[in-house]
């Protein structure tokens, strides 16, 4: 039986996050830069036979901007993220997506790794969110769940124990199951349209 189930989990303030992220590109630019051009004046400029002081002061200030380059670089890493959920065939794929064009892999495993599945709004979450040995991966960029969407948690045997939280349909969810051991499904999960009422 083949099954393929694609969707996105986009950030609300996504042009405010394009925006930051475009900002703090061009500080981490600016930084390296700098830092570049400390360094070629210290190895062009700075003359070493009046002692080492000044030099090692040099390269320290093209260190400072090399750090301040690292901390621009994470920050915009956080920036306009949003999230693809793929499920081919038993397959679930994770992808954080990083302004638009750059995709890294966050998690792939197949569905007999999963533990449990369901509503992060059932008490069998807050167990298992209280549990120190599963690593929390948060897998949406949004604190409040889009109109159609609810969040779902899916406890997995991936690299150790983890707990993976996705903003989805709950079409997601039926294709998972159409694959995952039924015992897989929180005893407590309530369909969405039933919850609404």
């Amino acid at each position: 039986m083949e099954a393929f189930y694609e969707e996105s989990s986009i950030a609300r303030n996504a042009k405010g996050g394009a925006r930051k992220y475009k900002i703090l590109s061009y500080c981490s630019y600016a930084c390296l830069a700098v830092a570049i051009a400390v360094v070629i004046f210290a190895v062009s400029f700075v003359p070493v036979s009046n002692g080492w002081g000044g030099f090692i002061m040099t390269i320290s200030f093209a260190l400072m901007f090399a750090g301040f380059w690292f901390v621009f670089n994470r920050l915009r890493a956080r920036s306009n993220v949003s999230y693809d959920y793929s499920f081919i065939s038993g397959e679930l794929r994770i992808a954080k997506v990083i302004n638009i064009n750059r995709r890294r892999l966050v998690a792939k495993f197949d569905v007999e790794d999963i533990i449990q599945i369901g509503d992060v709004e059932s008490p069998s979450f807050d167990r298992f969110h209280a549990d120190p040995t599963a690593k929390k991966v948060f897998c949406t960029s949004n604190v409040e769940a889009e109109e159609g969407k609810f969040f779902m948690y899916i406890l997995a045997n991936y690299d150790g124990k983890k707990l993976f939280v996705l903003e989805c349909r709950e079409a997601l969810l039926m294709n998972i199951m159409k694959f995952a051991k039924r015992t897989a499904l929180d005893r407590d999960y309530v369909m969405q349209d039933k919850k609404q009422k």
